[in-house]
């Protein structure tokens, strides 16, 4: 077994097609074929289940594509961490947040990077929290953003900011600089994450601590469609004021504090005993100058540590033109 035949059944294993690998690799379908059997005979077991449309993995070829994955996903950070050695950051790096930050940060970060990193090709990824903290654990992420928990495991991590929740109702239902008490927060109907969303157990926790129950009309777990339905009446909502800050500054939305305040922590975490690249090191850069200057417009808390790396850092000048 060698690398080029791990990747070649991987891209089998993916597309579910012979032909279409065969195509993608620019090799021809019978020596592709002969590879994949050879594999097969070498390990002793059938990877990939034959059928008239194509092929499927069997459970032993979804093993194998994990740790295929994780191997030739090792062998590329090798090369690209020499190879970077020797001039400025070049290769892959991939970076994923929770859902409720993708669309406020993705996209500003990406064309940061672009400027400040011009080599390195960015792979951006967005999903529920759980699989975030999964996959920054598994390797397949450099670089995540997460819920700061007691969780954590051996990720290695570093404070990034702290933001508040905000009562969400559709336009005029709130005024600026509404406030409300979480018990007037209870009795409305909300629409919410279901369980175990780190967003709805945050909210829970809030409750219970001033043992209140909270029984929403509605569990969303599509962040785009929970926030059409508060636009549309339909009930109210508790999100970080960064997920929906464009939306209440056009009044599409209007917004509440909710008092006590219910609070999230954010950190920025990477995988365990993964050696910093300076790929990597470049886009944890632009995070970190990203969150300063998105800082004042989302209303996030962004600790002193993370503002002295800012000020020190090649982006310095980058953020500050983003912020103006």
């Amino acid at each position: 077994m060698d690398f080029r035949q791990l990747g070649n059944f991987l891209h089998v294993a993916e597309l579910q097609s012979l032909s279409r690998a065969a195509s993608v690799l620019r090799v021809a379908q019978p020596a592709l074929s002969r590879q994949i059997k050879s594999l097969e005979e070498e390990l002793g077991v059938q990877l990939l289940q034959r059928h008239g449309w194509g092929v499927t993995p069997t459970p032993a070829g979804r093993v194998l594509m994990e740790h295929a994955r994780r191997v030739l996903k090792e062998v590329g950070a090798a090369r690209d961490a020499v190879q970077a050695y020797q001039m400025e950051p070049s290769g892959t790096v991939t970076f994923g947040t929770p859902t409720s930050l993708g669309s406020v940060m993705l996209p500003g970060l990406a064309a940061r990077f672009r400027r400040t990193a011009p080599k390195v090709r960015l792979h951006l990824v967005e999903g529920f929290s759980a699989s975030i903290h999964e996959w920054v654990l598994s390797g397949r992420l450099d670089l995540a953003v997460l819920y700061e928990t007691k969780t954590m495991g051996s990720l290695a991590t570093t404070p990034l900011l702290e933001e508040f929740m905000v009562l969400l109702g559709p336009a005029g239902r709130f005024g600026r600089g509404d406030e409300l008490d979480l018990a007037e927060v209870a009795g409305l109907d909300l629409i919410l994450p279901a369980r175990p969303h780190r967003l709805r157990l945050l909210v829970d926790q809030a409750f219970a601590e001033r043992d209140l129950s909270c029984e929403p009309v509605l569990e969303v777990d599509a962040l785009p469609a929970l926030i059409e339905l508060v636009r549309m009446g339909e009930g109210c909502t508790l999100l970080p004021f960064s997920c929906v800050s464009a939306l209440v500054e056009e009044g599409r939305l209007s917004a509440a504090a909710v008092v006590p305040a219910i609070r999230r922590s954010l950190v920025l975490a990477r995988p365990p005993d993964r050696i910093p690249t300076p790929a990597s090191e470049a886009l944890e850069r632009a995070v970190l100058a990203f969150i300063q200057a998105q800082a004042a417009t989302l209303r996030w808390t962004v600790p002193k540590a993370v503002q002295n790396t800012v000020l020190t850092s090649p982006d310095t000048e980058e953020a500050g033109s983003t912020a103006a």
